[in-house]
């Protein structure tokens, strides 16, 4: 997983997690912090194994790590994070390794993971989406009344793929 190593090593990426850090400092839902990254990488990864497809380890943990990389944007300019986080995905995945193709495809998940295009995803975008619901320890929070996520929290058995 040098590839991954890479990304989580890469200048850039450290920023913009640091820019979502100051960005919610305030904030009472949860965060989109390294470890919400990570738990959605692995998340999507566990997905893949229980549906058996070939992608490799790091596309889909490159994209786990990168789909909130652009929150900070849309607190600052009202920008879709999903956007701003594809688009500033680009070149920390060409610094890290990554072939145009799987380029493409991570960056595209990415874009996706909100699931806004509902069945128009690509398998990646929509395992990304579900792991990134997955990851929510929602029936802990104590801001989960408030929180739209919670309303529309898939159970694991709810899943389609």
């Amino acid at each position: 997983m040098e590839r991954i190593e890479k990304i989580l090593k890469n200048k850039q990426f450290q920023k913009y997690i640091q820019e979502n850090s100051i960005k919610e400092k305030d904030r009472k839902f949860c965060p989109h912090d390294l470890e919400h990254l990570i738990s959605v990488a692995r998340i999507a990864y566990l997905i893949i194994i229980e549906q058996d497809k070939s992608f490799a380890r790091d596309v889909v943990y490159a994209a786990g790590l990168l789909h909130d990389i652009g929150r900070w944007e849309e607190y600052e300019t009202g920008k879709d994070h999903a956007q701003a986080s594809a688009e500033l995905s680009v070149e920390i995945l060409t610094k890290s390794g990554f072939t145009g193709k799987e380029r493409e495809e991570i960056v595209k998940a990415v874009e996706e993971h909100r699931g806004k295009n509902g069945d128009n995803l690509s398998f990646l975008g929509k395992i990304l989406h579900q792991a990134d619901m997955l990851s929510r320890p929602c029936w802990q929070c104590k801001a989960r009344g408030e929180c739209y996520k919670y309303a529309d929290m898939p159970t694991r058995e709810g899943l389609q793929y």
